[in-house]
């Protein structure tokens, strides 16, 4: 009976474009949604740092501007006037805690290795890194713990990660792999291979059953994994500017996705279930 519930969800997943954002940015590599529905965006444009806020109209809001030597890669919201953001390839290597209201860097916390994708459980920051595997960092003291023998290498760059529930989901672009860990036992639950229709993922979301959304800057489409990672779907885009997806968020509150390319769009739609 869940095997069969799994499948329809993945099969029968139907997204309708909603609105049209322009984000000004250059290199898009982060995007997320806050809860009063403002669209935030992340600009990896080396030397040129920033994040773009966008209200629920698509209209400017202000841009936070980074200095060196911290560059701005993957992002999500803590609350709503909290974000934190991984610096990627950067001179100081770690996440950045934004204070929204006073657009400033709160804190920094230093990781040993290269941050890119990152989440947030409630409880903790979840950070995809390119040498040690996964990094959970506590939002009450900011200490972090590492897990390791996950699938995330050193060729594992740009790499995504999302939660639901125990599992943690997380994409490996250079070994064209979609994993599923569980973070209690840190064991793999599955991983996901079909370079036919998912060749260098890169963004990851997943809804509120489960279902796995993953985006490649190389194709137009958006393929959905079933939770047992056994079932996909393909969704194909027709929009002539769904160009270089980098990025996606998924928003349980709306049930709405959140596409950004790596140029300056982003695509949202209403998704639905039939």
């Amino acid at each position: 009976m869940l095997i069969t519930e799994e499948k329809q969800y993945v099969n029968n997943i139907k997204l309708n474009l909603k609105q049209k954002l322009q984000t000004s940015c250059i290199v898009t590599r982060g995007c997320c949604v806050s809860v009063k529905c403002g669209y935030l965006f992340t600009d990896y444009n080396g030397g040129y740092e920033k994040l773009v806020a966008l209200n629920s109209n698509g209209n400017h809001e202000y841009i936070i501007d980074f200095p060196n030597p911290y560059n701005s890669f993957d992002l999500v919201f803590i609350d709503d006037n909290t974000v934190a953001v991984t610096t990627g390839y950067s001179h100081g290597t770690g996440v950045m805690i934004i204070d929204l209201p006073i657009k400033q860097v709160n804190m920094f916390v230093e990781l040993p290795d290269t941050p890119f994708g990152i989440t947030f459980d409630g409880e903790s920051l979840i950070c995809c890194s390119s040498e040690n595997g996964i990094y959970m960092i506590s939002c009450s003291d900011f200490s972090y713990t590492n897990i390791r023998n996950t699938i995330v290498s050193l060729h594992s760059h740009d790499s995504y990660v999302a939660t639901h529930g125990d599992n943690i989901f997380y994409t490996a672009s250079y070994e064209d792999k979609v994993s599923c860990l569980n973070r209690h036992r840190r064991e793999i639950v599955w991983v996901f291979t079909n370079e036919s229709v998912l060749k260098t993922p890169e963004g990851i979301a997943v809804d509120d059953k489960g279902n796995v959304f993953v985006v490649r800057t190389r194709s137009c489409n958006i393929v959905v994994i079933s939770p047992d990672g056994k079932q996909y779907n393909q969704i194909k885009i027709f929009e002539r500017d769904f160009l270089y997806p980098s990025a996606i968020f998924f928003d349980k509150i709306r049930k709405q996705i959140l596409v950004a390319n790596e140029d300056n769009f982003a695509h949202l739609y209403d998704v639905s279930y039939f």
